[in-house]
This record gives structure tokens, C-alpha cells and sequence, in this order.
């Protein structure tokens, strides 16, 4: 009987110990996982930004292009054209509802010296929020910024 009793208490001990271990590694885990599905939420969101500010860039210098000319479009354009707004919420798939005049800003590129004179160039630049598990502790940014230039001679 000594022998049994010995080997159940030992199983019990096994048991506590068990949940000892699973409660100093589960936040660990945890943590883990969250870091890991926030850095790929974060790498989404940033392609999605820059492919949005990439399509409304190649919108501006083609409306310009074929406009007449001089261009009739500039940038900058103030307000931003509504066409620019709905080609950058065509790049941002599924974050277009969160793009609008207001987060969509274009300027007038620079002229880098290996383009020709004469060359017609938009920067666009677009802002979307960002929401992390990071936010509700203060860390990582709100929003996210692209910027995409595009040319046209």
C-alpha cells in the first residue's frame, strides 16, 4: 500500500508541475504570437499603401498626359480630383473604405537631373490607419504614409 500511495502522489506532483510550466510559457507564447501577426499586419498594410499611392500617382501623370498640353492637371491639385481618390482605393483592395480626399495629397515631383527637361511628374502621397494589438499599448505608429512619384515626358 505504501508503494501505491507514494506513485499517486507522485503523479499529483507531476501534474502541478505540468501547470507550472504551462503558466510561465504560455505568455511567452502568446506574445509570440501577437508580435508575429502584427509585423504581418504591419508588412500588409504598408504594400497596400504603396501600391495605392503608386496607382494614384500613374493616374495623375496619365490624366495629364492625355489632358492635352500643356497638362491641365498639376500638381499640385487642390482639392485632390475625385479620379485620384477612387485609383488609389482601387490599389488599397480591402482598405479602400479608409482612404479618402482627405488622405490622399498630391505635389509636384522634383526633377531629378537624369530626366529631360520638359518631363511632367506627380508625387502622391497616402496615409491609412494602422491597427495592432501594439496600439492598445501605445506602441507602433496610427497610421501609415506612402509615397509614390510617377513621370510622364
Amino acid at each position: 500500500m505504501t508503494a501505491l500511495r507514494r506513485a499517486r502522489s507522485q503523479r499529483r506532483g507531476e501534474r502541478a508541475q505540468t501547470f507550472v510550466e504551462f503558466a510561465l510559457v504560455a505568455p511567452i507564447f502568446f506574445a509570440l504570437l501577437v508580435a508575429i501577426f502584427s509585423v504581418c499586419t504591419y508588412v500588409l498594410e504598408v504594400q497596400v499603401a504603396n501600391d495605392s499611392a503608386q496607382a494614384a500617382a500613374r493616374w495623375a501623370v496619365v490624366a495629364a498626359n492625355f489632358s492635352g498640353s500643356p497638362p491641365a492637371l498639376q500638381c499640385p491639385s487642390a482639392p485632390t480630383p475625385p479620379d485620384m481618390v477612387r485609383a488609389a482605393r482601387s490599389g488599397a483592395g480591402p482598405f479602400a473604405g479608409s482612404i479618402n480626399g482627405s488622405t490622399v495629397q498630391d505635389s509636384a515631383a522634383p526633377t531629378p537631373a537624369t530626366i529631360a527637361s520638359g518631363t511632367y511628374g506627380c508625387q502622391v502621397r497616402v496615409t491609412i490607419p494602422y491597427f495592432s494589438f501594439g496600439g492598445y499599448f501605445g506602441l507602433g505608429p496610427a497610421a501609415i504614409t506612402a509615397t509614390a512619384v510617377d513621370y510622364v515626358e
